[in-house]
């Protein structure tokens, strides 16, 4: 696993399409759920075009061996407001850090970016993205989006 600093959070780059859609996928095993490519993981599906650079960015953890192990994506909901999808770290990457230092990054690209306003959805099991949601100061809010997976809808004031 080696040290939290040997962990390197960059923007997902063309190279990284076979482990960055593993990964998304991994994400979605692991809360339970099949793929649909067609409507609720269009971002899945087509991540490149999701988060191309200019609808949104999408994140990746390298680990020290240069493998990815974590994601986060961040993209336009509307004007000023901007929403995290796909926050991920593989369970043995975590107790890390990790995912403090990936919603660092999602905070610091959302105000680069000029977003006012930064939105998340999520299950009430993720203790630990909660956590982690909390500690970075979201709130919780109404449900914005509609998701059927979602039972926790959040919102950050930048």
């Amino acid at each position: 696993m080696g040290t939290r600093e040997a962990y390197v959070i960059r923007l997902a780059e063309p190279r990284d399409g076979e482990a960055v859609t593993r990964e998304l996928r991994a994400y979605l095993a692991h809360i339970g759920e099949t793929p649909d490519d067609d409507g609720l993981d269009h971002d899945v599906a087509h991540w490149e075009r999701q988060y191309d650079g200019v609808a949104g960015v999408l994140f990746v953890i390298e680990d020290p061996t240069g493998a990815i192990v974590g994601t986060a994506g961040l993209r336009e909901l509307a004007p000023g407001v901007a929403e995290i999808k796909r926050m991920w770290v593989r369970p043995g990457c975590q107790g890390l850090g990790l995912g403090r230092r990936l919603m660092r990054r999602c905070l610091e690209e959302a105000r680069r970016r000029g977003f006012a306003v930064l939105r998340l959805d999520t299950e009430r099991r993720m203790e630990a993205a909660l956590a982690v949601y909390r500690r970075a100061g979201f709130v919780e809010i109404a449900d914005y989006n509609g998701n059927p997976r979602a039972e926790v809808w959040m919102e950050l004031r930048l």
